[in-house]
């Protein structure tokens, strides 16, 4: 979603007349898009927000760690999700930051770059930008072909761990009329692949009309020659839309379904609504309707209470699940889940034990 939140503020940008800049000393506008999933992306992002102070200080197109009369034209912006969390926070530690843009300001980009740096649609003023996603390509990227479709925002799941409900809020889910302009702007662009995005994307419905009837809308469109999307959660995995997933030629063979722990027990305190059972049904019904599907997957390893008995489940739905690859994460505490509130009982070195092990055996057995 970030990724997608990226592109938008992006194109807003250069509609608005600013251009790329690969120099970061000589940026007019620097913006950090962040990320509190997980405990180490937020402090990462906030040491990279400590580290722009010297721009700020530094002399125009010097060097950042030079000094000289401080940089007035320079404007910080923060997004995301940390600018969702710690809003207040961040106006205290970092007092030369311009803007602080949360989530669910994102969509008003357009008007607060406007009011931050005095520009007007009638005289735009060729600015330079850079913006600090290192994983993301942007919309300017070679291949033309692809580009995303955000389906639904937020999120109403609430895993005990995450903090996603509570910084981009519930889900919502965009019209279809909506996505198919959308898709159809893309098509005119020269697109011919789509990824469509959210939180749980197969959760997506606005009144009978749901998510499988999206994939056979869109599979019908004759531009469209690739549909991808993500992230799915298992308990929306129905058999319509695994059917669905068969039938559609054009839908991607390639599924991310977070499975999160191999244990009964711990996917309980996780809030994630199946068991270990389940999923592996699910993973069983997967490749035998879609035979070439590649299944990926999250998990987390060390959550409160997991015991060596826990893990091992992990390991075992590892080798049974015959994943094509997957994220692995030692859990950390966010703070206002549910997951906060319990002990964090399970020694660090122990997640990093249990981390190291798991991504071992994983790329053992990978599928």
């Amino acid at each position: 979603m970030n990724v997608a939140d990226s592109d938008f503020m992006s194109e807003n940008l250069i509609n608005a007349g600013y251009e790329k800049c690969n120099d970061i000393r000589k940026a007019d506008i620097i913006i950090v898009n962040t990320c509190t999933v997980r405990q180490h992306a937020e402090e990462r992002a906030l040491s990279f927000i400590g580290e722009l102070k010297k721009l700020k200080n530094s002399a125009r197109g010097g060097s950042a760690y030079s000094s000289g009369e401080k940089n007035k034209k320079l404007k910080i912006f923060i997004a995301g999700c940390v600018a969702s969390r710690l809003k207040e926070k961040l106006k205290k530690k970092f007092p030369y930051i311009d803007k602080i843009i949360p989530v669910t300001e994102i969509e008003k980009f357009s008007e607060i770059v406007k009011d931050a740096v005095d520009i007007t649609p009638e005289k735009p003023k060729t600015k330079k930008l850079i913006r600090q996603r290192r994983t993301h390509r942007f919309k300017w990227r070679e291949n033309k072909e692809t580009e995303f479709v955000t389906i639904t925002k937020g999120c109403s799941n609430f895993c005990s761990y995450c903090i996603v409900p509570f910084v981009r809020g519930g889900e919502i889910s965009k019209p279809k009329n909506d996505i198919l302009a959308d898709v159809k702007k893309l098509i005119s662009q020269g697109r011919s692949e789509v990824t469509l995005l959210g939180q749980n994307v197969n959760s997506y419905k606005v009144g009978s009309f749901d998510f499988s009837d999206l994939l056979i809308e869109l599979n019908k469109i004759p531009q469209i020659k690739k549909i991808n999307f993500m992230t799915s959660h298992p308990k929306d995995m129905s058999d319509k839309i695994i059917n669905a997933i068969a039938s559609c030629k054009k839908v991607a063979r390639q599924i991310h379904l977070p499975v999160q722990s191999g244990s009964n027990k711990i996917l309980k305190l996780m809030n994630r609504k199946y068991t270990r059972e389940k999923y592996l049904k699910i993973i069983k019904k997967l490749k035998n309707r879609i035979p070439d599907v590649a299944v990926t997957t999250d998990i987390i390893v060390g959550f409160p209470t997991e015991t060596e008995k826990d893990f091992q489940q992990t390991l075992d739905i590892i080798k049974k699940a015959g994943f094509k690859s997957a994220f692995t994460f030692k859990y950390s505490p966010r703070e206002n889940t549910t997951a906060f509130n319990m002990k964090d009982d399970v020694p660090r070195s122990v997640k990093k034990e249990r981390l190291a092990r798991l991504n071992t055996i994983f790329y053992n057995n990978v599928g």
